[in-house]
């Protein structure tokens, strides 16, 4: 019987009176009582709380191409282990002055990059950028996952070592060799004497490899990007003669991705060997750290097993939440500000392109709205962290209710696991579960015995 059948049947045996918990999601079935509580009447509302065992297991292969940000850089603690990340940028022309035949010469190329955020302890001396032209051409339309690395041209275009301090910086400015450096200019120059050549720089037909941006072996912190920021550029700098400067710009607005590389050997995930293997490291605690490739899984089977042994009921309110732990060893840690929660298939993974392709029913919580409707909109449940209560909390009524009828009908139902992610797999952020908080809390109309 699926949820429309279940309402139907309910008012067809004279219990419309349900619908009203049903629908203006009434939360305490005390209140119920005093209205539905006699000897005569057939329905009773009640309330369970499921603890959800939850793990901590690794997932390799994430995109991390859709966004407008990159990750760069090399950071390790005592809990994932090290990430060493390579961002991959390709880069086309913004605009600026030409340089006019002999009016402008050539002064340098510097590559500025506007920081949106870093994971560090403290802020960074001696850190290291290396960037080398990638033998490749990054697009726009395949999809680039975190596993994926591209081979680079030996030359380096840039070696250079910074100090950052989060306090007082945003941005970063690299200068570029001068062999690179030439090799746009003299396109400028090309394109200063019009026709073809003007028109294939300004229509962004000539072809530039990616920039391969490498951390150094020593780094100590992780980066996020933000390309599109109209700070973060290739800037080719002239002058003339009387001394005054100009500059031409290459943006970052096409593809992007970032290769990440994990080790986990010295942190407390060392025990997982292969993709989706739950850790016992920890006790009492799971985790989510995108960067490391590290989510936290849900079992949903303490529900299951109720459904299993209530024939018909109705779920009135449902909600699950979600404690956080504090982690004071890394409070300069940002907690991931919001989560996902993506359903492990058949095949013992979730589908994050099924996702992508507008398939979220089958995938993933999606909002009540989304269920409610008749429409073929699937919004995925986006649960933000409350710093205040130190969880994440939603309202997940009609997924509830959906996979109970689905889960009682069909052979091949929803899902038995969740796994916790967020719309932004490169986040910088870190979030520490309780174990004992992942809670599904439900009040429930059935018939009575």
């Amino acid at each position: 019987m699926n949820l429309l059948d279940k309402l139907t049947y309910w008012i067809t045996s004279g219990l419309a009176i349900v619908l009203v918990p049903f629908f203006f999601a009434c939360d305490d079935p005390s209140r119920l009582g005093l209205e539905l509580e006699s000897e005569d009447n057939p329905i009773v509302t009640q309330k369970m709380e499921f603890v959800l065992p939850a793990s901590t297991i690794y997932i390799d292969s994430l995109r991390t191409d859709q966004f407008t940000h990159s990750i760069f850089g090399q950071y390790e603690d005592s809990i994932a282990g090290k990430a060493t990340v390579v961002s991959y940028n390709q880069y086309n022309i913004y605009g600026g002055v030409l340089p006019g035949g002999d009016s402008l010469e050539y002064v340098s190329t510097i590559l500025s990059i506007k920081v949106a955020g870093q994971r560090a302890q403290r802020g960074l001396a001696g850190e290291q950028i290396i960037i080398h032209e990638v033998n490749d051409t990054l697009y726009n339309q395949p999809v680039y996952l975190a596993d994926r690395k591209l081979d680079h041209r030996p030359e380096t275009i840039a070696d250079y070592t910074f100090d950052y301090n989060p306090l007082t910086d945003s941005i970063i400015q690299i200068p570029l060799t001068d062999t690179f450096g030439q090799f746009l200019y003299k396109r400028l120059e090309k394109a200063t004497l019009g026709g073809v050549n003007q028109d294939s720089l300004l229509l962004g037909m000539y072809h530039y490899p990616p920039l391969a941006l490498i951390p150094g072996a020593g780094n100590k912190g992780l980066f996020s990007f933000d390309l599109k920021d109209d700070t973060t550029r290739i800037y080719v700098n002239m002058k003339n003669a009387a001394g005054k400067l100009y500059h031409f710009s290459f943006d970052f607005s096409d593809a992007h991705y970032s290769q990440i590389d994990r080790d986990r050997s010295s942190g407390k995930f060392s025990d997982i060997v292969s993709e989706y293997e739950e850790s016992n490291a920890i006790t009492g605690r799971t985790h989510l750290d995108m960067v490391n490739g590290i989510h936290t899984k849900l079992d949903l089977s303490p529900y299951l097993d109720f459904v299993k042994s209530h024939e018909d009921f109705i779920i009135n309110r449902a909600t699950i939440s979600m404690e956080v732990v504090p982690q004071d060893e890394f409070s300069y840690i940002e907690t991931v500000p919001f989560i996902r929660n993506y359903f492990i298939k058949s095949n013992g993974k979730i589908n994050g392109s099924g996702v992508s392709r507008g398939d979220g029913f089958n995938n993933a919580i999606l909002t009540e709205a989304d269920y409610a409707s008749s429409g073929n909109s699937t919004n995925i449940l986006t649960m933000a962290y409350n710093k205040d209560n130190s969880e994440y909390l939603a309202n997940v009524t009609l997924f509830t209710q959906v996979l109970a009828d689905d889960y009682t009908l069909s052979d091949e139902f929803l899902t038995e696991h969740l796994v916790i992610t967020s719309p932004e797999t490169i986040s910088l952020g870190q979030t520490s579960f309780n174990k004992s908080g992942m809670k599904l809390t439900i009040f429930y109309t059935t018939l009575k015995d």
